[in-house]
C-alpha cells in the first residue's frame, strides 16, 4: 500500500511522543536514524502529494474557469435575450402608438370628407330647392295669368285632372 505524507506525520508525532523524556527537562530522546528516515520518506512523499494537490486545484481552477465562462455566455445571451425583448416591445409601442396615430387621422379624414360631402349635397340641394321655388313661381304665375285670360275659377281648375301631351282627358 502507498504511503502518503499524512501517514509519515503520524508516525513521526507517534516517535515524538513515545520517547523517553529526559529527568527534570522536557526534553527527550529520539532515535536519529528513525527520525530521519521518516523525515526522508515525508519528504520522497510530500512532491508527489504536492504533484497531486496542484493537479486537484489546476482541475479546480480549470472548473471555476468553465463555469465562469458557461456564467459569461449566459449572462451575455440573457442580455441580449432582453435587448431583443426590450427593442420587441419598443417597436410593439411605436407600431402601437402609430396605429393610433393613423386611425386619428384616418377619422379625422372621414369627419373632413363628411363634412365637405355634407356641404356639398346641401349646396346642390338648396340650388334644386331654388330652381323648384322658382318654378312653383312660374306655374303658379302661369296659372294666375291663365286664370285671368280664360275668366277660370280657381275651383274649376282644381278639379281639372292633370294630362300630358298623350294623354286623353275622360269625362
Amino acid at each position: 500500500m502507498e504511503e502518503n505524507a499524512q501517514q509519515h506525520l503520524s508516525a513521526l508525532r507517534e516517535l515524538i511522543t513515545s520517547a523517553k523524556s529526559m529527568p527534570m527537562s522536557s526534553s527527550c530522546v529520539v532515535n536519529r536514524g528513525e527520525a530521519l528516515d521518516l523525515v526522508a520518506k515525508l519528504e520522497a512523499a510530500m512532491p508527489a502529494e504536492l504533484d497531486q494537490a496542484r493537479g486537484v486545484i489546476g482541475d479546480a481552477d480549470e472548473h471555476v474557469r468553465r463555469a465562469e465562462e458557461r456564467a459569461a455566455e449566459i449572462m451575455a445571451e440573457a442580455e441580449r435575450r432582453a435587448a431583443e425583448l426590450a427593442d420587441a416591445e419598443h417597436v410593439a409601442v411605436l407600431a402601437r402608438e402609430r396605429a393610433e396615430q393613423t386611425r386619428t387621422a384616418a377619422d379625422a379624414d372621414a369627419e373632413g370628407l363628411r363634412t365637405e360631402t355634407d356641404a356639398f349635397i346641401d349646396a346642390r340641394m338648396a340650388s334644386f330647392e331654388s330652381v323648384l321655388h322658382k318654378t312653383l313661381s312660374q306655374v303658379t304665375l302661369a296659372r294666375e295669368r291663365l286664370s285671368e285670360r280664360s275668366d277660370l275659377d280657381a275651383e274649376q281648375v282644381d278639379e281639372q285632372p292633370l294630362t300630358g301631351p298623350d294623354d286623353e282627358v275622360q269625362h
